[in-house]
């Protein structure tokens, strides 16, 4: 395998930042209730501002701002949950840093008072696609968006009901396509400022769509590998599995989600 990354070195200005990131990590669960949340603030609000009939120029704006936070949600998710693994698993963390073109005893951190998976998270760069890849290459030895986007859920929750066999694939077949469309449009709108995103409701959706599931399909096929803890659906005192939010579940109210434990200690959502 060729080495794509260097490890950076930890000067006081990058340790300050990665104790600064890890003040809102915690476990894996954690990373995904922390993605919902965020992602539900935002997508919140803009389609508030699309049922409120506001200009349409204010509604560009508020399009292009959604664009920066929905890649700026999967950089935290992505970082996140990068760290959290390489943190849990001795051989995973090795392959990383192998990976990386380094040994971990060639890098001396511990008076900088930061691990080296929050190291080695920094020579990624999350809001790229090639690094997310890259990135999680040693997890799965293979184009890491491709297993969990075509890779079959064997059993989950979604829209209130019971799915076998379920991908995102099967959902939304150009789904690369439309991931590689919107970083290029954050791309533009982040470093261009006279740039204006045509309004294509259709592919809005798609991609907001897209930005939901695909972290959750992430974090299902993550905890089954390492028996981590997940969202469960649970329907008349019933657990029917792994639950997987959509855009009309965020702008929902018919449903409570419970942050407690179970017996397989997941998070809980009712409806």
């Amino acid at each position: 395998m060729k080495p794509m990354k260097r490890i950076r070195k930890p000067t006081n200005k990058l340790v300050t930042e990665l104790k600064q990131l890890r003040d809102s990590r915690k476990s894996i669960d954690n990373c995904n209730f922390n993605f919902v949340c965020n992602f539900y603030e935002h997508c919140k609000f803009m389609h508030l501002q699309i049922s409120s009939g506001i200009d349409k120029s204010m509604l560009t704006v508020a399009y292009r701002q959604y664009f920066v936070f929905l890649v700026s949600c999967w950089e935290t998710y992505f970082r996140d949950t990068f760290v959290l693994i390489n943190s849990s698993d001795a051989k995973l963390l090795s392959q990383t840093l192998k990976h990386l073109n380094i040994d971990k005893y060639d890098v001396t951190i511990e008076s900088a008072e930061i691990s080296l998976p929050e190291l080695a998270s920094k020579s990624f760069n999350f809001q790229n696609l090639e690094d997310i890849n890259s990135a999680f290459t040693s997890l799965i030895d293979a184009d890491f968006l491709n297993y969990v986007c075509k890779n079959k859920i064997t059993s989950c929750a979604i829209k209130g009901r019971q799915a076998r066999d379920l991908s995102i694939e099967s959902l939304i077949t150009d789904w690369r396509d439309i991931i590689t469309n919107a970083f290029n449009i954050r791309h533009n709108i982040v470093h261009d400022a006279n740039y204006r995103i045509e309004y294509q409701p259709e592919l809005i959706q798609k991609i907001e769509t897209l930005f939901l599931l695909i972290p959750q399909a992430t974090t299902y096929f993550i905890a089954k590998k390492f028996n981590l803890k997940n969202f469960c659906m649970i329907v008349d005192g019933k657990n029917i599995g792994p639950n997987l939010f959509i855009v009309d579940d965020i702008l929902s109210e018919d449903w409570e989600l419970v942050h407690k434990e179970s017996d397989n200690n997941a998070h809980i959502a009712i409806r």
